[in-house]
């Protein structure tokens, strides 16, 4: 009884912060800078980063069904933790430079409150993933919709870092800045563990793809793609075109 009484203000205030995450940014910013107990946050947004993008990579990959449901469930949010890994000294580096520094666990807590913010809007997201590709979306087209997907919880969790780097002219510049750097980092991070959505016509489910090309080289290709402009059948034309004709073939032709 006495446990239970003990461990049910932590798990209030764990809930009072997702709350915070999805209704109020700037109550999530306030706490990363205040000196009190940064625990509740860190559970709680590191929950929403694992729970939400791990059900926006299972509903990515019904395109496909199979074991890709498994797999993109699992990669995604260890594609998430890397990035976030990834970008924090880049955030410290920016946002010193550029004259407002961060205390260490204030830097932490403020990104990964941000992560976990994205995440919840990945989740709200997934139903609409969900619907598109039940009534028939296409590959290339899943992928520019689920890039859609990533650049909307992409802003949500920028407006928090903005809250708690300081809403205004400066506060914009480091966050712009910063926001390259995590599309950069977190687009080829999520490449490079692809494949998410699986191609339907595909026999065999890889875990990981092998290495080609890059994100930004990927996403114009989906692009062209979905519009019907498929360069490899294009090059093939071209290269058909120039094949010489045979001497059978010439003889015909007269």
């Amino acid at each position: 009884m006495t446990e239970f009484q003990a461990s049910e203000p932590a798990g209030s205030e764990i809930c009072r912060v997702l709350d915070e995450l999805l209704r109020s940014p700037k109550s999530v910013a306030e706490r990363t800078r205040a000196a009190g107990d940064l625990r509740p946050l860190f559970l709680a947004a590191l929950g929403a980063l694992l729970l939400g993008a791990g059900i926006f990579g299972a509903t990515l990959a019904t395109s496909r069904g199979g074991a890709q449901l498994l797999y993109s469930g699992v990669k995604l949010p260890f594609a998430l933790l890397a990035t976030l890994l990834l970008v924090v000294p880049a955030f410290h580096a920016i946002s010193a430079g550029l004259g407002r520094p961060l205390g260490f666990s204030s830097m932490v807590a403020l990104m990964l409150a941000a992560a976990g913010r994205g995440a919840l809007v990945l989740i709200a997201l997934s139903p609409v993933i969900w619907l598109c590709f039940d009534r028939g979306l296409g590959y290339h087209p899943g992928v520019l919709l689920a890039s859609v997907c990533y650049a909307l919880s992409g802003l949500a969790a920028l407006e928090v870092v903005l809250r708690g780097i300081g809403f205004d002219l400066r506060g914009l510049v480091i966050v712009s800045v910063f926001g390259l750097v995590v599309f950069a980092t977190g687009g080829q991070t999520a490449w490079m563990m692809r494949p998410f959505l699986g191609r339907p016509s595909a026999q065999h489910v890889p875990f990981l793809r092998h290495r080609e090309s890059s994100f930004v080289d990927a996403l114009a290709q989906s692009a062209r793609s979905s519009l019907g402009i498929y360069p490899m059948e294009r090059a093939l034309k071209r290269a058909s075109d120039r094949t010489p004709r045979s001497a059978g073939d010439s003889d015909e032709s007269r």
